[in-house]
């Protein structure tokens, strides 16, 4: 495992920055050229609060982006492979890798609702920031791709995923946003970004995933190791998480669930 990340290929560098350019986004913006250094600092720490060793494992990663957390994956020892239905997403996901001299452990392809794997093709799957994206009727096929695609015991690792219980939606920054019906998005003619209903996707897990063991206290050391202690919010959660018996990961801002495939 390496403990820090450094670009080692210039010639890839400048393919990422190009690639970037030419799918519109801006190369020094922190969630595009800064992304993986952000991951390194907050999903690696998830990982090892989990006890997720991914080094030698198949890992998944639906919604894989510019792969800011593909490149910590492969870091990390993974096989890892990348899955995005934007075109151009893929190749710079590839690019990143390679900037950081990990092409060797990394794949990523195209691909939309149905994922082009076999059956008990991975032994991790993670869903990082990306489920609230996916359309509300197409949420139960997704987790039901994702049970279809992990081995027996495997696990599904859903993290930095905005909540609509929040009242800031936390990609967006917007308040209340959450609770506004969607017909509103069709009077108004602006679709806005909302978070993904817990009560939504505790439907599409049942049957399919259950909680891992002893979730409530990873996501108490995840909140330490990213962010040095718990805060007065982190401490909120927690206790709410307590009080209802479902767990801090359900309650934060952002859903966080390690799910153990049933």
């Amino acid at each position: 495992m390496i403990h820090t990340l450094r670009l080692q290929n210039e010639e890839a560098d400048a393919l990422f920055w190009h690639l970037a350019a030419e799918a519109g986004l801006d190369p020094k913006d922190r969630w595009v050229g800064g992304y993986a250094a952000y991951e390194w600092a907050h999903l690696r720490h998830v990982l090892g609060s989990y006890r997720l060793d991914v080094a030698g494992k198949d890992v998944l990663e639906f919604g894989c982006n510019v792969g800011g957390s593909l490149v910590v994956l492969a870091a990390l020892g993974a096989r890892a492979t990348g899955v995005d239905v934007d075109p151009s997403l893929p190749p710079l996901a590839l690019a990143n890798c390679r900037r950081h001299g990990l092409e060797a452990r990394t794949t990523a392809i195209e691909a939309g609702r149905a994922l082009p794997f076999d059956d008990a093709s991975f032994d991790l799957i993670v869903a990082n920031s990306v489920l609230e994206y996916v359309a509300d009727d197409a949420l139960a096929r997704t987790i039901g791709e994702f049970h279809r695609l992990l081995r027996p015991g495997g696990h599904l690792l859903i993290c930095g995923t905005a909540s609509r219980l929040s009242p800031k939606e936390s990609h967006s920054g917007r308040w209340l946003v959450n609770y506004w019906p969607r017909a509103l998005d069709r009077l108004t003619g602006r679709p806005l970004q909302r978070g993904l209903s817990p009560l939504a996707l505790a439907a599409a897990l049942k049957g399919r995933f259950a909680r891992a063991p002893d979730t409530d206290a990873a996501w108490c050391s995840a909140r330490v190791a990213i962010h040095g202690r718990l805060t007065t919010a982190t401490r909120a959660c927690r206790a709410v998480g307590r009080l209802t018996g479902l767990g801090p990961g359900w309650i934060s801002p952002t859903i966080e669930l390690l799910l153990r495939r049933l």
